[in-house]
């Protein structure tokens, strides 16, 4: 059983499971939520702010300010896809650890989202976005990142 390498940003994540040769990989899965790239306005299906329907006695006005962007949600959504599909990896016993490169803050919304178990499982994380990189350039760049 390998560690998994998870390679993400807040519209496409990898997950790679590395093999026994130092900078090689096997890939597990390519997720992606081309919902993240979307503008807001292209998101929302009414003007942020207002509630359709009519409001009930009493209620006051039906405007509200967002608590969050519809971008954000679905960054926050796709978060959560991740940490689900690598939360049933470690619950599965398919990986014994995780290693997190992910793009800021994405990175943080997905830690909040692993299970306790995938969190024991977390060995290191790095805010960086190397989503471009094939696996040759992203070895030397973890292994330059660690010092190694």
């Amino acid at each position: 059983m390998m560690n998994w390498l998870i390679v993400a940003n807040a519209s496409r994540a990898r997950v790679l499971e590395e093999s026994s040769k130092p900078g090689v990989y096997v890939h597990v899965a390519d997720l992606v939520h081309p919902q993240s790239r979307q503008k807001g306005v292209d998101l929302a299906g009414d003007r942020p702010g207002h509630v359709g329907g009519a409001a009930p006695q009493g209620a006051g006005g039906a405007a509200y300010d967002p608590r969050t962007a519809p971008r954000e949600r679905e960054h926050d959504r796709f978060a959560r896809e991740v940490a689900s599909a690598l939360n049933a990896g470690v619950a599965a016993g398919r990986c014994a650890g995780l290693v997190l490169v992910a793009s800021n803050p994405f990175l943080g919304r997905l830690k909040e989202h692993l299970s306790e178990q995938a969190r024991k499982a977390l060995l290191r994380s790095v805010a960086a976005d190397y989503t471009a990189l094939d696996e040759r350039e992203l070895a030397a760049r973890l292994s330059a990142a660690s010092g190694g």
